[in-house]
């Protein structure tokens, strides 16, 4: 009679543990879908803004490219071409702009979740797209200081006035001196070549971005494998 108290009890301890450990697996499972979605939602911000930023981009830089034709030819024939050098003038500096991150990434790396990403390769996809984001901000920011220091030739030009009301900014300059400056002229075009990286590396992120997205929201198509924490990637 004692022994089969014993093992009674043995047995109910071993349901106990399974039912708490299948509770736990549940749980476990339902924060990695949740952190996936969120991930996917990260992205679909990062993709949003890096195209944004990257339309952006390229406007400012055609904007420079043809500012450089036009100081180059030292006439402003149209209202168009007027409007164009406006545009550059205003916007050439402008390169600080917040790119888009991974906060939900970040977040499971520093709270010990991101085993919760069972997918090996997927893991490693998010881990290597986020040290990029890094490195292309670390570019940018090489790509602002250089035109800030190029700002002692850009000066003799340009003046800078400000809204206090509507706080926007414009700039007033005298095209011709401008165009007969051949420092300025020359320093102006390499503005094209900063601008350049920077529309390059936006565009990289972007796709990038949505390559990383496919294979998110893949895992979360395919529940099978997400939920089973031995699954690895073929």
């Amino acid at each position: 009679y004692a022994i089969g108290e014993i093992f009674l009890v043995v047995i109910g301890i071993l349901i106990a543990l399974q039912i708490n450990n299948w509770n736990e697996l549940r749980k476990q499972n339902i924060r990695s879908t949740e952190y996936h979605e969120r991930i996917s939602d990260d992205l679909s911000l990062l993709i949003n803004q890096s195209d944004n930023l990257y339309e952006h981009a390229s406007q400012i830089l055609t904007s420079i490219t043809r500012t450089v034709e036009l100081l180059e030819s030292g006439t402003l024939e149209t209202d168009e071409d007027k409007q164009t050098v406006d545009y550059a003038m205003v916007w050439f500096s402008r390169t600080s702009y917040q790119l888009p991150e991974l906060p939900t990434y970040v977040e499971m790396m520093s709270n010990g979740d991101i085993n919760l990403i069972y997918d090996v390769n997927l893991r490693t996809d998010i881990a290597n797209f986020n040290n990029f984001l890094k490195q292309v901000a670390s570019v940018v920011l090489k790509l602002s200081n250089a035109i800030e220091v190029d700002f002692r030739v850009f000066n003799r030009h340009l003046r800078s006035h400000v809204d206090p009301v509507s706080l926007e900014v414009m700039y007033t300059y005298d095209f011709e001196k401008m165009a007969s400056d051949k420092e300025f002229v020359n320093t102006f075009s390499r503005l094209a070549y900063h601008w350049r990286g920077y529309v390059y590396f936006l565009q990289r992120v972007n796709e990038g971005g949505i390559d990383l997205q496919s294979k998110v929201e893949a895992r979360l198509d395919n529940t099978t494998k997400l939920h089973s924490p031995e699954i690895q990637s073929n």
